[in-house]
């Protein structure tokens, strides 16, 4: 479909949204979903805070987080991050260096017992806590990969696929202990070292994009790597033997400005993004998992003052009232009105998951 076509849908489909009405689901879900993109400051770690909300009001869930900024992890756990004597690196220098397996149970946390606003919900949610250690973690999985590329052609696959799949194990036997029926994976907005092995992982990415040029770019660097032969992800899965490739499920339009003169209408900086990010999206259309691109777009607001007190009071916008008042950060911050409007559009892609 040309791309004029496909705004049209895009933009008929956030207005339905925001006018309160339940979309078809999706022809397609998956169990296991990575948020990446190449670009910090997007607003992916706020997304994965507020998706795993949404997720965990369904469905038993497990939460991951590989990036070394841990910002997930901060929002689930505030300051009870800092009292586990095991992380998502523990688990993973033991994989990589082939020592007994990680008990589930030490790296498994219960996010009820942390978060408050997940207290109430009642299917059962875990999370495998990130830690800064990770930061480090790339030169380490590069060197040992290219000494496996040292070895003979049995060997050199074999060692490589238990590296590049070192996160996944260890996911999948969480997720059998947790019995968890979905899994979310925050990751680094880099791509070397744990993205990498979260995307060997992962069944399909939610990719969000701000509204800015710098993210455009991002979004199209992201889905070379996808698509890239040459490039890192499948340069190394290939000499491990993995044929394995995430689906793009979602890409995800972050800060989006509403025009205040037409109801429930992008503005035109909005529209121009969305736009551009559509067109790079058509170039890749194969890594998508509908047949249609513009299925795979959603549009969140810019929440403003609500995302800085959503983050640091660790409650959910969705659980956030417009007027209420805040301190953060010495600052007396309001919820703003568009929270209502995020509210009604991380639902709408809570139900694509």
């Amino acid at each position: 479909m040309p791309s004029d076509q496909g705004i049209d849908a895009i933009l008929e489909r956030s207005e339905k949204v925001l006018q309160g009405f339940k979309l078809p689901a999706r022809l397609r879900r998956f169990r296991c979903y990575a948020i990446s993109n190449f670009r910090g400051g997007i607003g992916k770690s706020t997304l994965s805070f507020n998706l795993a909300y949404e997720l965990g009001k369904e469905y038993p869930s497990l939460l991951v987080d590989t990036c070394s900024q841990r910002n997930f992890s901060q929002n689930i756990f505030g300051d009870d991050l800092y009292d586990f004597p095991k992380t998502l690196y523990d688990a993973l220098i033991t994989e990589l260096t082939g020592g007994q397996a990680t008990d589930s149970s030490e790296i498994a946390i219960p996010v009820k017992q942390s978060c408050p606003a997940f207290r109430f919900l009642k299917p059962q949610i875990w999370m495998i806590p990130g830690s800064s250690q990770l930061f480090l973690f790339p030169s380490l999985l590069y060197s040992q990969l290219a000494q496996y590329a040292q070895l003979g052609p049995q060997y050199q696959a074999e060692a490589s696929a238990r590296t590049l799949g070192s996160i996944k194990r260890i996911i999948d036997r969480v997720a059998k202990y947790t019995k968890a029926e979905k899994i979310l994976i925050d990751t680094s907005p880099f791509f070397g070292g744990a993205t990498h092995l979260s995307w060997v992982a992962a069944e399909a990415l939610i990719i969000p994009v701000r509204v800015d040029q710098h993210s455009i770019e991002a979004l199209r660097l992201t889905l070379d790597m996808l698509d890239n032969k040459n490039l890192d992800f499948h340069k190394f899965n290939a000499q491990a033997g993995l044929q394995h490739q995430p689906k793009v499920h979602c890409i995800v339009m972050t800060h989006c400005g509403w025009n205040r003169q037409k109801k429930n209408t992008p503005d035109s900086s909005t529209l121009y993004f969305v736009q551009k990010a559509l067109e790079i999206a058509s170039d890749y259309s194969h890594l998508f998992s509908e047949d249609e691109v513009h299925n795979c777009f959603y549009l969140l607001d810019d929440f403003h003052s609500s995302g800085r007190i959503s983050g640091k009071q660790r409650i959910p916008l969705s659980r956030l009232e417009s007027g209420r008042k805040y301190i953060v950060d010495g600052q007396r911050l309001e919820v703003n009105p568009s929270v209502d409007r995020y509210k009604s559009e991380v639902q709408n892609l809570t139900a694509s998951l």
